[in-house]
C-alpha cells in the first residue's frame, strides 16, 4: 500500500511545517513506500497570485530570496495589503498562517465546523486542483492528513471531503496536534464521513501498521525527511526589524524534533498526561547532528557541501533537555559543523555559564522559554520548578554569550493579583532595559481540560464551569471561587 501525506491549508509561509517530514523518515526507514506535499504553501502562493498583480509572483520570490531585512519589511507590506484586500472583497477568513482560526479556537458544535466546509471560499479551487495534482503524481491508496492548529482544520475538513468525492477507493486518515488535544472528548461520529480514521497522538506506528508493517520499533529520535518538499516555494513575511521575533516568520529553517514530550512535564497549566508532553525520550546526541549533516547538505551527492539556502535548524521540541544539548553541541563542535539553530528551553539552572557559551560556539543564536507570571508566588503554585531569581541567571547567562531571548509570559493565573501583575510587567521592563531579553509575548490564562488545574481545580481556587460539546474540547470555562481572588 502506498501513503501520500499532506499538510492542509493554512500554515507559516516562510518554512515547512515538520509533521509529515518526520512521519515520512520514519516510515520510509521500516520500508513504506510514502510520499508528502505541502499544499498550504502552493495554494496560499495560488491565492496571491490569483488575487494579485504582475507584480505579485516577483515579490513573492523576492521574499523567498535572501535581501536586507528593510527591503523585506517593504516587501511584506505589499503582500500583507494584498492580503486585507482579499479579506475584505473575497474570503474574510483568510491569512497567511490560518484559516478561520477564530471560529475554528472553539467548535463546540461539529455542525458549526461543516457549514463553513461547505462553504466555497478562495482557497477551494486551487486546493482542489493541488490535491488532483498530488493523487495523479503519487496514486496513493491512503492519505494521512495533519491538522496542527486550529487554522488548518477547515482546509484538513475540505481536503478530505475532496479525495471522498473525487477519489472514493482511498482511504482517509487525520491526525495531528489539534486533532490529539482538541478532539479526545468528541461524542459526534460525523467527522467519519470525511475521515476513515483519526489518529490521536504519534501517528509512527499507527500508520505503519496501517500499511501492513506490524510491530514497528519507533525510535527515540526520528530523522525527518522533506523529499517531495520545494524550499523555492517558501517566502518570508516580516513586520519589523526585531531580529528574535523575525526567527518564526523568515527564514527557511529545517524544523528538527531533539528529544521528544518534555523533560520537566509538571507544569500545572500543561497537558502533562497527554503523550506528547508526558512520554519523554532522549535519543543519542551524534544522532541528532548526523541528522542535522544530511538535511543541511546541498544534496545527497554531496554530503559534504551546505546548503546556503537553508537558514539552519529550529528544534520544535517542548523543551530541549540541556544535558543533551551539551552533548550535541560537543559532537558539532568535535565535526567542525557551523550552521545556526535555536529552540525552546525552561531557564533551568542547568544553563550554566560554561553551558551557554558552548552552545553560542555550537551555533545557537536563540532561545524561547516560559517565564510565565514572573512571580515567585505564581511560579511555585503552578510546578514551574524555577524562581524569578535562578531564571535570571539564565538570562544573564545567555547575554554574556551572545545568545538572544525570548519569554512567554501569562497574566491572569489563578489567583493572581492586580498587584502581582503590574509587578510582573515592571520586572520584565527590568529584564528587558538591561538587554536580558529581546522579545516577550503575553497571553492570558487559559484553562485546557486535559491540565492539572482542571483535575484539581480546588486547589486553584476554580470553579469550572458546565459545558457542552460534541466536537472540540480543550480550554474550558471557569470563575475563580468567591472571596479567592
Amino acid at each position: 500500500m502506498k501513503l501520500l501525506l499532506l499538510t492542509p491549508p493554512l500554515l507559516q509561509p516562510n518554512t515547512p511545517y515538520p509533521a509529515t517530514m518526520h512521519l515520512m523518515g520514519f516510515l520510509k526507514s521500516v520500508g513504506a513506500d510514502v510520499e508528502q506535499r505541502d499544499l498550504s504553501i502552493k495554494v496560499v502562493r495560488d491565492i496571491l497570485i490569483e488575487y494579485g498583480d504582475e507584480t505579485t509572483e516577483e515579490i513573492l520570490e523576492f521574499l523567498g530570496g535572501p535581501s536586507p531585512v528593510e527591503e523585506k519589511i517593504e516587501a511584506s507590506a505589499h503582500i500583507e495589503a494584498l492580503a486585507s484586500r482579499i479579506r475584505r472583497k473575497a474570503d474574510r477568513n483568510f491569512g497567511f498562517s490560518r484559516y478561520a482560526e477564530k471560529l475554528c479556537r472553539a467548535v463546540s458544535r461539529f455542525s458549526t465546523l461543516e457549514k463553513r466546509v461547505e462553504k466555497r471560499g478562495v482557497m477551494d479551487a486551487h486546493l482542489e486542483r493541488r490535491i488532483d495534482e498530488a493523487m495523479k503524481e503519487t496514486s496513493p491508496d491512503v492519505v494521512g492528513v495533519t491538522c496542527p492548529f486550529p487554522g488548518t482544520l477547515i482546509g484538513a475538513f475540505k481536503t478530505a471531503r475532496y479525495i471522498k468525492s473525487s477519489y472514493p477507493g482511498v482511504k482517509v486518515v487525520l491526525g495531528g496536534g489539534y486533532v490529539s488535544t482538541e478532539l479526545r472528548q468528541m461524542k459526534t461520529r460525523r467527522p467519519f464521513e470525511y475521515f476513515d480514521s483519526i489518529i490521536y497522538d504519534e501517528g509512527y506506528a499507527p500508520l505503519a501498521a496501517m500499511l501492513g508493517i506490524e510491530n514497528a520499533q519507533v525510535p527515540a529520535f526520528i530523522a525527518p525527511s522533506y523529499d517531495g518538499i520545494d524550499w523555492d516555494e517558501y517566502f518570508d513575511i516580516v513586520q519589523n526589524d526585531n531580529f528574535v521575533t523575525g526567527l518564526w516568520s523568515s527564514g527557511k529553517w529545517v524544523k528538527l524534533i531533539m528529544s521528544r514530550g518534555c523533560y520537566w512535564g509538571k507544569c500545572a497549566f500543561c497537558d502533562v498526561k497527554l503523550p506528547y508532553i508526558g512520554s519523554f525520550m532522549m535519543p543519542d546526541a551524534k544522532e541528532i547532528v548526523d541528522a542535522v549533516e544530511s538535511l543541511l547538505a546541498l544534496s545527497p551527492e554531496n554530503p559534504s557541501q551546505r546548503n546556503m539556502a537553508l537558514e539552519g535548524v529550529h528544534f520544535v521540541d517542548e523543551a530541549m533537555p540541556p544535558r543533551l544539548i551539551s552533548k550535541m553541541c560537543d559532537e558539532i563542535l568535535s565535526r567542525g559543523l557551523q550552521f545556526e539553530w535555536w529552540g525552546n528551553i525552561r531557564f533551568d539552572s542547568a544553563f550554566t555559564p560554561a553551558l551557554a557559551r558552548k552552545m553560542a560556539s555550537a551555533g545557537c543564536i536563540c532561545v524561547t522559554g516560559g517565564l510565565e507570571c514572573a512571580n515567585d508566588r505564581l511560579l511555585k503554585l503552578m510546578n514551574k520548578g524555577i524562581t524569578c531569581a535562578s531564571a535570571e541567571k539564565v538570562l544573564e547567562n545567555f547575554f554574556a554569550s551572545g545568545i538572544a531571548v525570548h519569554a512567554y509570559l501569562m497574566y491572569d493565573f489563578p489567583t493572581q493579583t492586580r498587584a502581582e501583575m503590574r509587578g510582573a510587567e515592571r520586572y520584565v521592563k527590568s529584564l528587558a532595559a538591561r538587554g536580558l531579553i529581546q522579545s516577550v509575548f503575553w497571553h492570558r490564562f487559559a484553562l485546557t481540560v486535559h491540565s492539572p488545574i482542571a483535575r484539581e481545580p480546588e486547589r486553584f481556587s476554580l470553579r469550572i464551569l458546565p459545558y457542552k460539546s460534541d466536537f472540540a474540547v480543550n480550554e474550558i470555562p471557569y470563575v475563580p471561587m468567591k472571596g479567592k481572588k
